[in-house]
């Protein structure tokens, strides 16, 4: 957004728009007749200070300088940019129109590769990975068809050649992940060889990569496409693409650890599970999360490793990282802000069992994992402080210090003072000496200035939410982009109602922005209560441009009491309200007297409706 900011900071606004109506001066703003439609009376208004025009006539038309050139030389955004980069001496860096070509053929290799593992699948040679899929897996053919799950044949070229006779070329293949380049300078061959493989897509429905299953005690178990151009394993959640409507419904995501702990829960019905891939969550998968639900429970294999791997997660998350880090976290997660914004909780499992295992043998014990899930602070204080009671005064103390930084990253008082009062239980001290030793640190530490992120406007928080609830696009699709001001805010939602799911994708300044919007900390919501959100802001945004049409006609008025005296203003007033409107000259005084009153009219109702 640097070049649009730049741009709309050295174009003169007043200055341009002058070129193609005559502006005088109106109060704070300035006014003409519209350059958009035919009128007598002035009715377009220029706004300096806050860089917008508006017409308040007939066209009803307005925005920003991107909007005008638009409007005004029959252009899209891109146009509006390049015209106003030259008028401002702005140099423009323009995006490779090659490089979403790539990336879409590398996704189509991708895809291809697929859809041969699947064929293979289903060959006699892929018959003992089917019986696997099946007999050990307990997986049903509509879930091996709903998952495209497939069979890479043993053999190194398989299918580099199977590519080669589509068009595609070796080097695209390297960068897709699906060949690997030889250390011996041979030439490149296939990656998967005599396993399993399991499709991997992005949150669109896009392959982007592939995973292995190896079925003869092959080392790695799973073998994984490399980060590519098209995926990053710290990005992309595995099932989010099959899974994101049953999030949303549920208001609830379970994230495992496994690519078999995400489809033996689906097929069971459970299906707003989601797994990481080798990784544990990373702040962009919880941003990822963040778009589809407010609640995230981690149900992740209850060994040492996977209690860990919850630790990390958790850390990324909530800002609370491992014993070592956690001062840093605290204060990391006090910038946060005042509302969660995810309940981030951990489901218990029983030993020895994982997701899939838990799911097919007591469908009941994983319901009942999942409802039970503490949030994640009570999981990590009473993991860090382990099964052992102190044996003294000294272990307790080294104990509460240990545990400090947790408590004290807790915000809400309530449920600190509950984590105490159990911790208090466990270590068989007070709970008045626990508080005493956090006051303590409080008083002793350096407290880091806080971080405030500034609050949206009605234009942009409405954009926000949008972006974080793809589902409201039906309810949305028929709303103007006029209603919003800026250029830059009405591409974005043409970009939203063309496709919810990809508004934040492109690489250029109008992906930029709304990457930016996308992470903006929202309270968690439902969909019913966005929608409610949204219209609020809907509201605020027409209530704002009535009083911006109130406050334009109160200038004029201010101005003809000034040069009529206000007895004639008021004598006006009085004839209008009679309706007795003059001839001549002082008709329009009396017309912008009456229009005034009833936007004053107009604000009051809106204002006492409530929002629909």
């Amino acid at each position: 957004m640097d070049v649009v900011e730049t741009i709309k900071r050295q174009v003169d606004l007043v200055g341009y728009i002058g070129r193609f109506t005559q502006l005088q001066k109106s109060g704070r703003s300035f006014r003409g007749l519209c350059p958009f439609h035919s009128e007598r009376t002035p009715s377009f208004y220029v706004f300096p200070d806050r860089g917008t025009w508006r017409c308040f006539g007939a066209c009803g038309e307005g925005g920003d300088v991107f909007s005008f050139v638009q409007k005004r030389e029959n252009t899209d955004f891109r146009g509006a940019l390049r015209l106003l980069a030259a008028e401002a001496g702005v140099q423009l860096h323009e995006e490779d129109p090659r490089r979403r070509t790539r990336l879409e053929r590398l996704t189509a290799i991708v895809s291809a590769a697929v859809s041969f593992y699947e064929r293979n699948l289903l060959d006699p040679a892929g018959a003992d990975a089917l019986t696997y899929l099946t007999g050990a897996r307990g997986l049903r053919p509509e879930t091996i068809a709903a998952w495209h799950l497939g069979w890479a044949p043993e053999g190194w070229h398989n299918l580099r050649d199977f590519l080669l006779n589509r068009g595609y070329s070796v080097a695209d293949m390297v960068s897709a992940g699906v060949l690997v380049e030889s250390e011996d300078g041979r030439e490149p061959y296939d990656r998967f060889r005599g396993r399993v493989i399991i499709p991997i897509a992005n949150e669109r429905g896009e392959f982007v990569a592939l995973a292995g299953r190896g079925l003869q005690g092959e080392e790695p178990k799973y073998l994984n496409s490399p980060q590519t151009e098209i995926f990053d394993k710290g990005r992309t959640l595995f099932g989010l693409n099959l899974s994101a409507d049953a999030i949303r419904e549920r208001g609830e995501v379970v994230v495992v650890e496994g690519y078999m702990d995400v489809l033996g829960p689906w097929q069971a019905g459970y299906r707003n599970v989601v797994a990481t891939m080798g990784t544990s969550l990373t702040v962009q998968h919880a941003a990822l999360l963040r778009r589809f639900a407010p609640r995230v429970v981690l149900a992740l294999d209850p060994d040492a490793a996977g209690a860990n791997a919850a630790e990390r997660a958790g850390g990324l998350v909530l800002g609370i990282a491992s014993d070592e880090q956690a001062i840093a976290s605290a204060r990391a997660a006090d910038s946060i802000g005042a509302e969660a914004e995810v309940d981030l909780r951990v489901a218990a499992l029983p030993a020895g069992r994982d997701p899939d295992e838990l799911v097919r043998d007591d469908p009941a014990g994983w319901e009942a994992a999942v409802a039970g899930a503490v949030p994640f602070v009570e999981f990590l204080l009473f993991r860090m402080l382990g099964a052992r009671k102190p044996g003294s005064a000294i272990e307790a103390r080294q104990a509460v210090d240990r545990l400090r930084p947790v408590l004290l990253s807790v915000r809400d008082p309530i449920e600190r003072s509950l984590y105490i009062q159990r911790l208090a239980r466990h270590l068989g001290v007070s709970e008045e000496s626990i508080a005493e030793r956090l006051r303590m640190a409080g008083r002793g530490a350096q407290r880091l200035p806080k971080t405030r992120t500034a609050p949206l406007g009605p234009e942009e928080a409405l954009l926000a939410i949008l972006l974080r609830h793809p589902a409201l696009r039906m309810a949305y699709r028929n709303y103007p982009e006029t209603l919003f001001t800026g250029a830059v805010e009405r591409e974005i939602f043409r970009r939203w109602l063309r496709d919810p799911e990809t508004a934040a994708d492109a690489v250029d300044e109008i992906g930029d922005r709304a990457r930016r919007l996308l992470q903006y900390r929202l309270p968690p919501l439902t969909d019913f209560e966005a929608r409610r959100a949204a219209d609020e802001k809907i509201s605020a945004i027409l209530n704002d441009r009535i009083r911006l049409h109130q406050a334009a006609r109160a200038a004029e008025l201010s101005e003809a009491e000034r040069e009529l005296g206000p007895n004639r203003l008021a004598e006006l007033a009085v004839a209008a309200w009679k309706g007795e409107i003059p001839t001549g000259p002082e008709r329009e005084l009396a017309e912008a007297i009456i229009e005034e009153l009833e936007l004053g009219l107009s604000i009051h109702r809106r204002e006492s409706w409530p929002a629909s």
